[in-house]
C-alpha cells in the first residue's frame, strides 16, 4: 500500500481535532481489527518523536474496525500549546504483527485561536 500525499485544511490552536480515516482496498473497506494508528505532528520533519503532538488511535475503541473506520482524536490539551505555523504530519498504521505503513503524509497550518480562555 502506498502513502497518499495530502495537505490538511487549516486547524485552530486550542481546539479539539478529530479525523475520520476509512481504510480501503480496491474501493472496499478493510477490516482493521487489531490495528493501531499514529498521528504525529512536527514543525521540523527531522525532530525526534514524539514531535509537537503524537497520539495513538485504536479503531476498536475509536471507530468501526470491520468497516475500516478509525477516528484520530487530538485533544485541546495537546493543541493549546502549539505555535501557529505550518507543521508536517503523518498517519501510520501498525498491524497486529507490528508492520508499520505510512498512509498519509503532508502539511497542515495551525492558525491562532481568538478566544484563549473560557470563563
Amino acid at each position: 500500500m502506498a502513502y497518499i500525499q495530502k495537505d490538511l485544511s487549516p486547524l485552530v490552536r486550542g481546539d479539539d481535532w478529530s479525523f475520520k480515516l476509512t481504510v480501503t482496498a480496491n474501493g472496499s473497506p478493510v477490516n482493521i481489527t487489531g490495528y493501531l494508528y499514529w498521528f504525529t505532528l512536527k514543525d521540523n520533519i527531522d525532530e525526534s518523536d514524539p514531535g509537537d503532538v503524537q497520539v495513538t488511535a485504536n479503531p476498536t475503541i475509536n471507530g468501526n474496525p470491520t468497516q475500516g473506520i478509525v477516528y484520530i482524536n487530538v485533544s485541546k490539551t495537546l493543541t493549546n500549546s502549539l505555535t501557529p505555523k505550518t507543521y508536517y504530519y503523518d498517519v501510520q498504521q501498525v498491524d497486529a504483527a507490528g508492520k508499520v505503513q505510512t498512509l498519509l503524509i503532508g502539511k497542515v497550518k495551525v492558525v491562532k485561536d481568538v478566544t484563549r480562555s473560557i470563563q
